[in-house]
């Protein structure tokens, strides 16, 4: 993988990708759980219960059967919340994309051209950002403690594991000092960079280009040590089941890439909760708990302290995190925030 910029864009989307589409089935164990609790290290008899290839794609059509009944207006969705001397945008990224894939419209830029500050999730901007990245992020993955990842699965994990790496041309060998999260990320970055995707396409990077060339500020709403630790402290059993799910439907996760940004293209926000912000598609309550709800609830303060200030902000996160029940403007509206936008 890349380093820097990339690896930050690719793991992030693989990640979300990964528990969104073929994640942890929702009955097993959620992420409050100790690890303690893991059944289904080699030799168990208590394995919990796994969804096979065609439960998962069985539940995911239906899911985007429901996203398709709604529409957007052709565009990805911008909102904006102001005062009389602030204005903040707030634009839904998606963190992988294809280089061909036109989606900046006039009103896009005007906003963004307009804008002081670009607000993003984490630093990817800086030296010392990307550094963080790899230390925080990247390292989190490795197990460090003389455990492989060949030594922890069943057969069946390794069986399912080496099927998906084979077009890959990845030996087992190469990923034994991850721990299943971080594998079950690296094969779909791998795999997603093998299909055409770019994480040097992704929104994020493309504002980051623009914005030095603009001279704009940059603000961060979290760290890459915030977003890591969602999924180093998964308990053992549901980050296992993570990498087979995500070994198991490998073939299939472009084409739903595919399916979920054109959700995001076309605007259409209510389709893109179902798809990917809602406890269901999320990889259980205590997953989608940690992935959004926590996160959303940390950023809402941080948005609302952007109107004590003078100037144009313009927040450009996953969006995944302003669709759904639980979205950050769903949770500013319900604060009693009038936030203009679909």
């Amino acid at each position: 993988m890349k380093s820097g910029l990339s690896t930050y864009a690719g793991l992030v989307a693989a990640a979300a990708l990964a528990f969104t589409l073929a994640g942890c089935n929702p009955s097993s164990t959620s992420s409050d759980e100790p690890a303690s609790a893991a059944t289904d290290a080699p030799g168990s008899t208590e394995q919990a219960e796994r969804r096979n290839r065609e439960d998962i794609i069985a539940e995911y059509e239906a899911a985007l059967a429901e996203a398709r009944e709604t529409s957007g207006n052709g565009e990805p969705a911008l909102w904006t919340l102001s005062d009389e001397d602030t204005t903040i945008y707030l634009f839904g990224t998606v963190h992988i994309l294809r280089p061909d894939l036109d989606w900046r419209t006039p009103e896009f830029d005007a906003a963004f051209d307009s804008a002081d500050t670009l607000v993003l999730e984490v630093d990817m901007e800086s030296e010392a950002g990307q550094q963080a990245v790899m230390r925080d992020f990247v390292q989190r993955g490795l197990y460090g403690d003389g455990r492989t990842l060949s030594g922890q699965l069943s057969d069946e994990d390794l069986s399912v594991l080496e099927t998906a790496l084979e077009p890959l041309g990845l030996p087992i060998a190469a990923l034994d000092p991850m721990e299943p999260w971080m594998v079950a990320v690296t094969l779909s970055v791998s795999h997603l960079q093998a299909e055409g995707f770019d994480p040097e396409s992704g929104v994020e990077q493309v504002l980051i280009a623009d914005a030095k060339d603009d001279g704009k500020n940059f603000a961060f709403l979290e760290t890459a040590a915030v977003q890591a630790d969602i999924f180093d402290t998964l308990p053992e059993d549901v980050q296992k089941t993570f990498l087979y799910e995500t070994a198991l439907t490998l073939d299939e996760s472009t084409l739903m890439l595919d399916q979920v940004v054109d959700e995001w293209a076309d605007g259409d926000v209510e389709g893109l909760g179902t798809l990917v912000a809602n406890p269901d598609t999320g990889g259980g309550e205590g997953i989608y708990d940690a992935l959004f709800i926590k996160r959303n609830s940390n950023w809402v303060p941080q948005i609302e302290a952007m109107l004590d200030e003078t100037g144009t902000f313009f927040v450009a996160v996953g969006a995944g995190h302003l669709a759904g029940p639980d979205s950050v403007v769903t949770m500013l509206r319900d604060k009693g925030y009038e936030v203009e936008g679909p």
